[in-house]
């Protein structure tokens, strides 16, 4: 009796399926990755968004952190201090650590849980992309979307590039989607959706180009439809103007003057630019201009080589006409790469908004190979199910460290050399680096540090580096050096380069949690009287 073929499962059961993978690589690492990069600033000052300050940070707009912040609200957390504070920076430490210094953890886990939700979204809005395609191309989008470890990473995080990534993409459906249909719902809904992505991070502004490329290109290919394209863009503008206003404007009450609450929007979007004059690490150098080979090295080295090697199959693919890539697919990448490459050398997080884009062009080409198994050409089914199963491998070893991924054109040994900030060490592994600290016993430890949580609070205490130490190690101390420290110190430490450079470079050191550099020196503690210097930033 001849055997009926088993289905292919409902599309249904194949994302809650790859939701469930990508599930697992993020979820714990919500309460094991220590609080990291601005953490600290987007919970702080999203949670007294709510009562009214939209002025702290204000290169940081108010929708992300807001939305990040209101299990805070939730939880009915104490926030009212007998001090008064000037400076946000210390009102937020002091609302997280001094005002909930019992539960902190508890408070990053909650808020952090709201960006995994969008990372989950993302997963979803590329389901509805794919949705329509064989099962061989939303099977391949699916996998490829569980596997990237950017996407991985920063789903984990209190900031604002997921939420920003994914109101981008949800954009930038909807205006193809109004392209089509030019209703006042959906065009009002595309101007929305962009003025959210540009209200999380203002680096949106950007969609405002892709959309002006997407237009030209469609009045190319059919002809200008001057009233639908003037409604559309019209109802576009009054959504997004009414949602900034309804964003600001309650915030303005409490400000004396009440200024206009679009003037706020563009104070960000000044104050933004100061953040370009940074100091950058790349490939051994620190510098405050931009590299021109920066944004495209993070692409070509921070992205899985399967994607990339799918994504040149897609253009391949493309040109021969084999496959066809919409241009709302590959325009905004595009686009946005074009624009935000020669500015933004801060870490391939700034670049977050191509990979949605990227993951849906490779899925093309996967799910091309994978449909020409009835054809008889067997080899394009296993080359496609191999690359996948490579993505696989690569990332899913990578877990819990996603956040330092490179893949395989870096060995392990030079990724300190490559690329820092976001691409390797924001101060991530600081509690898995106490943990470790304590199960070898170490109780006598010199710390140079950037930018991270101080280890004191995971119950590790240890001392500033000193200038006897930088002759030399000192025997019985063991000496913990952050890969950011390595990397940045020298910008910001006056003395951080005898540390990156002097002895501590010379010696055989051992690798912990990732990113943090150690050297254990043999013998007996011995008194140091000589004077501490600042070790730590």
């Amino acid at each position: 009796m001849r055997s009926t073929p088993t289905p292919f499962p409902r599309p249904w059961v194949i994302f809650f399926f790859f939701a469930l993978l990508f599930s697992a690589q993020v979820l714990p690492r919500l309460a094991s990755d220590s609080p990291a990069g601005d953490e600290m600033i987007e919970m702080g000052d999203g949670f007294f968004y709510w009562k009214g300050d939209v002025l702290s940070a204000a290169e940081h707009p108010p929708l992300a952190k807001g939305l990040q912040a209101l299990p805070l609200w939730a939880l009915g957390v104490p926030y009212r201090s007998e001090q008064s504070f000037h400076v946000y920076l210390q009102r937020d430490y002091h609302f997280l650590f001094v005002l909930n210094a019992d539960r902190w953890p508890l408070l990053f886990e909650l808020s952090r849980g709201v960006t995994f939700l969008f990372g989950l979204g993302l997963g979803l809005l590329l389901f509805g992309a794919a949705r329509g395609g064989s099962p061989g191309l939303l099977a391949s989008v699916l996998a490829l979307w569980a596997f990237e470890p950017s996407i991985l990473a920063f789903s984990g995080f209190v900031l604002a590039d997921i939420p920003m990534t994914f109101f981008f993409t949800a954009a930038v459906i909807a205006f193809h989607k109004a392209q089509a249909d030019p209703s006042p719902r959906r065009s009002a809904l595309a101007g929305l959706l962009a003025a959210m992505a540009v209200t999380c991070k203002f680096s949106a502004v950007f969609l405002l180009p892709v959309f002006l490329v997407l237009e030209v290109l469609a009045s190319w290919k059919r002809g200008p439809a001057w009233r639908g394209i003037w409604a559309r863009w019209g109802w576009g503008t009054i959504a997004g103007l009414a949602w900034i206003l309804a964003l600001y404007l309650p915030g303005t009450l409490f400000i004396t003057g009440h200024p206009w609450p679009l003037g706020l929007l563009f104070n960000g979007l000044h104050s933004i630019t100061a953040s370009l004059g940074r100091a950058v690490y790349f490939r051994g150098e620190i510098s405050v201009h931009p590299f021109p080979l920066y944004n495209p090295t993070a692409l070509l080295i921070k992205s899985p080589l399967p994607l990339l090697i799918l994504l040149a199959v897609a253009v391949f693919l493309a040109v021969k006409g084999k496959i066809r890539l919409p241009a709302w697919q590959w325009v905004p990448p595009l686009v946005f790469f074009l624009l935000v490459a020669p500015v933004y050398d801060l870490g391939i997080r700034n670049l977050l908004p191509l990979y949605p884009f990227f993951i849906l062009m490779a899925g093309r080409a996967a799910g091309w190979m994978w449909d020409q198994k009835p054809r008889g050409e067997r080899v394009f089914p296993l080359l496609a199910g191999g690359l996948l199963l490579f993505q696989v491998f690569s990332v899913g070893l990578s877990y819990p460290y996603q956040t330092g991924y490179f893949n395989e054109l870096v060995a392990p040994s030079r990724r300190l050399y490559w690329l820092g900030d976001s691409n390797l060490d924001i101060g991530q592994n600081t509690r898995r680096m106490v943990a470790e600290a304590k199960k070898r016993g170490w109780t006598h430890v010199k710390l140079a540090q950037f930018g991270s949580l101080n280890p004191v609070f995971y119950g590790l205490p240890w001392s500033p580096w000193t200038e006897k130490d930088l002759q030399g190690p000192q025997p019985g101390w063991v000496y913990l050096v952050s890969a950011e420290f390595l990397q940045l110190g020298p910008a910001y430490l006056p003395q951080a380069p005898l540390i990156s450079r002097g002895w501590f470079n010379q010696v055989p050191r051992g690798l912990l949690a990732d990113t943090w550099y150690y050297y254990e020196a043999p013998g007996e503690v011995q008194a140091d009287n000589s004077p501490a210097i600042q070790s730590v930033f």
